[in-house]
């Protein structure tokens, strides 16, 4: 059977950058607007003046000529031929209030955002072949890349560990180790649950105690009684018995009690009601925000801790194996709208700061307050197209963006296809390097470099796809339809 056919059939109505094209839609069209619901008002150290964001809105690239004429008709080619970036202005509404009542209000242009060819921002989406010859550009091309100071950039896909998934492993001294990396907005916090070879569950997380043991942490989640937490676990004989260990090793009574031994480390030498508020801010902030950053949500967040303990306990008692990182279940891809979308939200998380250093200046200088003299479109621009010209991401991530390679036809192909690891290059990692079972079909175990970034860099395989993210609410309902229902 000739494959060939159905390799042709496959790509006949699709693009081999589709999938980069189709991450950076989403960035644009859902993720621009839940980075500005994150930070919709600004408050400055100068009180009873507030500014409130709304609509963020980019449009098709266009560029402002040296008399300041605008020209809205900017193409990729122009872009090349003139050593330009092709970038889209955003534009921001925003609102200046002072003692509660409106000063100002204006539509103000914030930056660039620099646009992926044949996405639907760039004017060649859509186009035919004879369009498109004669805006410049070849038919054939892929698209799925971006035109930085007239050079061609494509940003290589990163492969990182999955987000909110719980994985169990053993490590040294007979410790088990239950984890998971707990992502909210930019923030990113491991939560681990560790079990010691004598039963006892201590738990970590950002800004928390040293060996901080995992029933006090229940105790301040507002699990009441040491028989609710008990009963909360399973009712194996085997997971009881480690349980009861730990019940026996905790000396706390109260809620109370265990936020303030919580609150002695977050807030130590401060009085006691401080300390027990602090110490509820920091679960409430750091702890699993996934899940939520709300005083109510703290009871489902000790059941998901209950949860993450009874696999350590099962991984302990060889009642469940060790989880596989390296196996592709547990890996997530990060399409050029992904890594976009962190971009931008550290570019915009600048822009806020600056723009709250603006006002306090301009109010310290008894100058008059309005959105056009404290707005600098620069702070957003200069930062995404530095890291688009270096590949040097946030995140200490290098080398995410890389030159197109036009040498032959394959080598932009293999440029849009790359995967690249975050492991270091210079250690052996001889399990991260092989070629996994669940590779299959999904990435080519033949195409890799040579040298130390053998295994690191790997190809997605011809038809394989990446797909985007999905609201979880959306299958909530298909499974709730379905007559599925929560324990």
């Amino acid at each position: 059977m000739d494959r060939w056919e159905i390799v042709n059939s496959y790509f006949k109505n699709r693009n081999f950058a589709q999938m980069e094209i189709n991450s950076f839609n989403q960035f644009v069209e859902k993720k621009l607007s839940e980075i500005l619901d994150e930070n919709k008002s600004i408050v400055p150290k100068i009180e009873e003046v507030k500014i409130e964001l709304d609509n963020l809105e980019v449009l098709k690239p266009r560029i402002v000529e040296a008399d300041g004429s605008p020209k809205s008709n900017f193409f990729p080619m122009e872009a090349r031929t003139r050593n330009r970036t092709y970038s889209g202005p955003l534009y921001l509404t925003m609102r200046l209030l002072r003692r509660d009542v409106e000063q100002d209000l204006k539509k103000a242009y914030i930056g660039d955002l620099p646009v992926m060819l044949k996405s639907n921002l760039c004017w060649l989406n859509g186009k035919t072949e004879e369009e498109l010859v004669d805006m410049g550009e070849d038919p054939r091309d892929f698209g799925g890349y971006f035109i930085i100071n007239g050079s061609e950039k494509a940003l290589m896909t990163q492969e990182v560990l999955a987000a909110d998934r719980v994985l169990v492993s053993g490590q040294t001294e007979d410790k088990i180790v239950a984890e998971v990396i707990s992502t909210r907005g930019a923030f990113k916090g491991r939560i681990r649950i560790i079990r010691t070879p004598d039963g006892m569950l201590h738990v970590t997380f950002p800004a928390s105690p040293r060996k901080l043991r995992l029933f006090v942490l229940l105790k301040a989640l507002g699990m009441g009684k040491m028989e609710d937490i008990v009963t909360a676990f399973s009712e194996d004989l085997i997971i009881r018995n480690d349980i009861l260990i730990n019940v026996e090793n905790t000396q706390i009574n109260s809620e109370k009690e265990a936020l303030d031994k919580i609150g002695k480390y977050v807030a130590p030498g401060q009085v006691e009601e401080y300390r027990l508020r602090r110490a509820q801010e920091v679960i409430d902030a750091f702890l699993l925000p996934h899940i939520g950053q709300e005083s109510k949500d703290r009871l489902a967040k000790a059941h998901y801790l209950i949860m993450m303990a009874t696999k350590a306990i099962e991984k302990a008692h060889g009642l469940r194996d060790e989880d596989d990182k390296d196996h592709y279940a547990n890996k997530r891809l990060e399409l050029s709208g992904k890594l976009m979308e962190h971009l931008f939200r550290y570019a915009f998380k600048y822009f806020i700061k600056d723009l709250k250093f603006q006002i306090d200046r301009t109010v310290t200088r008894r100058r008059k307050l309005n959105i056009s003299t404290i707005v600098r479109p620069g702070a957003i621009s200069e930062r995404i197209r530095f890291a688009l010209s270096t590949g040097n991401w946030i995140g200490r991530a290098t080398g995410v963006s890389k030159f197109m390679d036009r040498v032959n036809y394959l080598s932009p192909l293999t440029d849009l296809r790359k995967v690249k690891s975050p492991l270091d290059k210079n250690r052996e990692l001889y399990e991260a390097r092989d070629v996994h079972g669940t590779h299959w079909g999904r990435l080519c175990p033949i195409e890799t470099p040579d040298g130390p970034q053998c295994g690191l860099v790997k190809n997605l395989a011809i038809l394989a796809e990446v797909t985007t993210e999905t609201e979880e609410k959306n299958i909530e309902k298909i499974l709730s339809d379905m007559g599925v229902k929560l324990k």
